[in-house]
């Protein structure tokens, strides 16, 4: 269950904006997610045995040049609600490499982060990578947005070493209304 919700917190990406950035600002690598999404987020076991089911609200908002607030929700089967607060930060080296962290506090006192990456998905989109190892935990995410407007769908898929447990995770959130 913690790594449910690790993982779900580790989709943090994006929040409302009206205005885009500019495409040659750092933080337009987050422009897509920003706004408010739903759904279910998803963990299996190697073998396709569903471990857990989490419903997901995130919520994002471009803040500057570099920086993308994150604000998260869980909430498990149990009835228990673990949120999340951070931000998505971009910055642009003097070579022109994109460094991207993704780094949130959750309600229960831990904080996660990610290092990312921009590349480009197997249907050509440009899609976002959130990775990080420790001793006891390896996460990788791949994450997009498909469609536009009302029809948007916000795309998490990852896998994650817990201890001696591997687990697959996906989830698809719905943009929600303004």
């Amino acid at each position: 269950m913690r790594s449910s919700i690790l993982l779900s917190t580790l989709v943090l990406l994006p929040l409302c904006r009206q205005d885009p950035q500019p495409s040659s600002s750092p933080v337009a690598a987050f422009a897509k997610f920003d706004g408010s999404w739903a759904r279910t987020f998803v963990g299996y076991d190697l073998t396709g045995k569903e471990l857990y089911r989490i419903q997901v609200e995130q919520h994002y908002r471009t803040i500057d040049a570099n920086t993308q607030e994150v604000r998260i929700r869980d909430s498990m089967a149990d009835g228990k609600v673990i949120t999340g607060r951070g931000e998505n930060r971009a910055l642009r080296t003097a070579t022109g490499e994109l460094q991207l962290r993704c780094l949130v506090t959750k309600s229960t006192g831990e904080t996660v982060e990610h290092l990312g990456r921009l590349i480009e998905g197997p249907d050509g989109s440009e899609q976002l990578v959130w990775y990080s190892q420790g001793e006891d935990r390896d996460e990788s995410f791949r994450e997009w947005v498909s469609g536009e407007g009302e029809d948007a769908v916000y795309h998490i898929h990852g896998i994650g070493r817990y201890g001696e447990s591997m687990i697959l995770m996906a989830g698809e959130y719905h943009r929600l209304a303004k």
